[in-house]
């Protein structure tokens, strides 16, 4: 057991109890653990802190800052103790098989967590040296789910007695174990300051409990707390109740849920909580739960829910509750405990499992996702909690301004002088990454991929299209590489052009020439051939970048404009498609927008040279079917054939001794 000195030591540390989550602190100091199962530690990140916008872009919400002590288990044999930051990177974690089933700080330099071999509460230090067994004196089990350390060095525990006991007067089987939660408040000796038995005040109920099992677990206690006036606040899971024991006596003072309900309890859609676990008080008549709930008109749904209780007139209502956008079910296990900047942290216990692993939500009081992680497949997390900064890890050199004298480092943090040592403006504290170096510091022109962070923004750059709107974005770029690129549509109207050779024109042969705009005489120009045409029009396709660019046409005989044309594109603006300009003109040519004039030309904006309705017909005046009036061929035409030389029967143009043969081959013959 704990020397008198020690005991005395912790009066200096009575300031730390609600800052480090209602553990104590004292001044004597171990060096960090080594950070030996970092590795093996696998998690995701599902939404990185400061959460996300629906369009994927950070939403800057609020994160409470500190240190994430989580106790994981994907089996007895491989089980973890870890300390993630605020910036969801574990900066400490450890295996420990068969232990640490919860793991939190406990006397000066001290944690305590649950060994499941010894079925007790043990101390150990940083290294996990075993200094001390609670309740060595008693037979029963230690309870798994909590202990509670008093600033005077005492401490609360639950123990399971095991009762043999014929239940047959009840209903139940005649050999049965009963699992009794005997609450004792204990000293440094282990002596009894007081004690409750969950018989005494909850005896077996047959309308309540199941009572067909070998084992009745009838009330199965997962939490214990003390509200802001003394009493305390316990869950009973298997009852699906609250319980609130008056200070002093630990009396019942009332119940909330379950058969034996008090309250009145609004709570639409869900109609209350079940299975419920970590209950705590909030102040000003709040409580916050984990309500792992069942199946009910939601589906199977948990959440993290917040009451407010009256309790004079006894009535509960919902004001308040977070359940996961995804669906998330956690069917044991799990906690809800509100941070201090009034975000509200949740684990999910065992959501997911075993196909994957549970996941830890930090959200805002608006509903907000602000940080989210999922573990390994199979992975559980009974309860999770977050400390104060430089609680768990810190500077440890008493020369730097950020040195902490909290006895429980676990990871050893970045320390700060506050000098500046290169000469670059900018001290350590005031964010200089590397003091060393005077082209490092905070807004210095970063180099993407050299591996160095120049700007200390705590990663080297990515370099790439930082526009969304281009056709080579890069979603994980951070640096812009000043080569994003844009589809450009380029067309030159051939309408008003008249072919020297009377033909028409064969537009895949016209040509675009692009150049630098510097590049006035086109010496370096590249020659650009039409994607596709139609009606007088040549389309060319191009990507290109933000830099000033000038570009003409050349008509398919080789003849180039003389008006000068220039581009320059933004950035954000996207694609660009520049319409149909006129050859050597600055806009389009001029024309008909009607399409039902023969003068139309789908790239004007001017009616300028409109030639009225189409009218269909023949136009050839050759043609035995002219119109006269017809101004578009209709295709129609029909031509004489009849012969001009008589006699001419083999069509060479002339008549000769040949076409007598013909006709002679042909006398006599019988027509139809």
């Amino acid at each position: 057991m704990r020397g008198k000195d020690e005991i005395d030591r912790m009066a200096a540390w009575a300031t730390w109890l609600f800052a480090a989550g209602g553990v104590l602190l004292s001044g004597s100091f171990h060096e960090a653990k080594a950070q030996g199962a970092i590795g093996d530690f696998e998690y995701t990140v599902t939404v990185p802190p400061g959460g996300l916008m629906e369009d994927g872009s950070p939403a800057d919400y609020p994160v409470e800052p500190g240190d994430l002590l989580l106790s994981l288990i994907q089996s007895p044999t491989n089980m973890f103790a870890a300390l993630m930051n605020d910036e969801a990177e574990v900066h400490w974690a450890e295996q420990t098989p068969f232990r640490g089933f919860y793991m939190k700080p406990w006397l000066p330099g001290q944690f305590v967590w649950y060994n499941y071999t010894l079925r007790k509460w043990t101390v150990v230090d940083d290294e996990f040296t075993p200094l001390d067994t609670l309740t060595q004196t008693f037979p029963d089990d230690d309870d798994y789910h909590d202990v509670h350390l008093f600033e005077d060095g005492t401490y609360l525990v639950v123990m399971l007695q095991h009762l043999d006991t014929n239940l047959t007067s009840l209903g139940g089987l005649a050999e049965s174990e009963v699992l009794n939660p005997y609450m004792v408040h204990l000293d440094q000796d282990e002596n009894i300051l007081h004690e409750w038995s969950g018989l005494d005040h909850f005896p077996l109920d047959p309308n309540i409990d199941n009572l067909f099992w070998p084992t009745v677990d009838y009330l199965h206690w997962n939490a214990v707390q003390f509200d802001a006036h003394g009493g305390l606040l316990m869950s009973f899971r298997n009852r699906s109740q609250i319980v609130r024991l008056r200070p002093g006596d630990w009396s019942v003072h009332w119940k909330l849920g379950g058969v034996e309900n008090q309250f009145e309890i609004t709570d639409p859609g869900w109609e209350g909580f079940n299975v419920q676990h970590d209950v705590h008080d909030l102040g000003e008549g709040r409580i916050l739960l984990f309500d792992n709930a069942i199946f009910n008109q939601n589906g199977y749904l948990s959440r993290a829910l917040e009451l407010q209780l009256d309790t004079v007139n006894f009535t509960a209502e919902n004001v308040w509750q977070f359940n996961h956008p995804e669906g998330v079910y956690g069917a044991a296990q799990g906690s809800a405990i509100r941070l201090d900047n009034g975000n509200t942290l949740i684990g999910w216990g065992t959501a997911g499992v075993p196909q994957f692993g549970t996941r830890l939500t930090e959200v805002t009081p608006e509903g907000n996702i602000a940080f989210e992680v999922r573990f390994a497949d199979g992975a559980t997390l009974y309860r999770a909690r977050k400390y104060a900064p430089d609680v768990l890890s810190g500077c440890r050199l008493q020369n730097a301004v950020n040195y902490t004298d909290s006895p429980w480092l676990l990871a050893q943090g970045q320390c700060y002088y506050d000098v500046d040592e290169d000469g670059d403006g900018w001290t350590d504290l005031a964010g200089d990454c590397n003091d060393n170096n005077a082209t490092i510091f905070p807004g210095a022109l970063e180099i993407a991929g050299d591996g160095i962070d120049q700007d200390c923004d705590g990663e080297d750059a990515i370099s790439g299209c930082l526009d969304p709107s281009a056709l080579n974005f890069d979603e994980l770029a951070t640096a812009d590489n000043g080569n994003c690129l844009y589809e450009v549509i380029f067309r030159v109207d051939l309408v008003l052009e008249s072919n020297p050779s009377g033909e028409l024109w064969e537009l895949m042969e016209c040509e675009l020439w692009i150049t630098d705009s510097a590049d006035v005489d086109f010496q370096d120009a590249s020659v650009v051939l039409p994607t596709n045409s139609a009606w007088q029009v040549a389309q060319f396709a191009l990507n290109l970048g933000t830099l000033p660019l000038g570009y003409r046409f050349v008509r398919p005989d080789g003849v180039a404009e003389d008006y000068p044309r220039f581009l320059t594109l933004q950035e954000g603006g996207g694609n660009v498609d520049l319409g149909a300009v006129c050859f050597n003109l600055g806009g389009p040519c001029p024309g008909c927008t009607d399409p039902m004039d023969i003068g139309y030309n789908p790239w004007s904006d001017s009616d300028s040279m409109c030639q009225g309705w189409s009218i269909a017909g023949c136009t050839y005046a050759e043609a035995i079917n002219f119109e006269g009036s017809a101004n578009w061929d209709d295709g129609t035409c029909m031509f004489d054939t009849s012969p001009t030389c008589p006699g001419d029967f083999d069509g060479d143009g002339s008549v000769t001794v040949a076409d007598l043969m013909d006709m002679l081959a042909t006398l006599g013959s019988v027509c139809n």
